[in-house]
């Protein structure tokens, strides 16, 4: 299966609310990023600009990592060995990692 910008949006909407805290209030220090889970690669999500992102975008990914673009090149969808999390002191986690050490704290 493939990952689409939609299953990113999908997927942060799933963990938007856990236990009376949104997401951006337990988010603090994780920045969004991918994995290649083959290569162990990470890389930050970035603006088509290159700067820093606060959301999962897939500008700035390495070519091979992409699946699908439009007609203008840009992303539309990442093979399946890529995944989405966060990077946080140099450690990458899912976001399923993140909430459960949030409820195991």
């Amino acid at each position: 299966m493939y990952m689409s910008h939609y299953q990113v949006v999908q997927q942060q909407g799933i963990y938007h609310r856990f236990n009376g805290a949104t997401f951006s209030d337990i988010s603090f220090g994780f920045m969004p990023a991918f994995m290649h889970l083959k290569e162990q690669q990470v890389h930050l999500s970035k603006t088509i600009d290159g700067e820093l992102s606060v959301m999962h975008l897939f500008d700035g990914l390495p070519d091979h990592w992409i699946d699908e673009k439009d007609s203008r090149g840009k992303a539309l969808s990442l093979k399946s060995e890529i995944i989405a999390g966060f990077m946080r002191n140099a450690q990458f986690y899912t976001l399923s990692e993140i909430i459960h050490d949030i409820r195991d704290s």
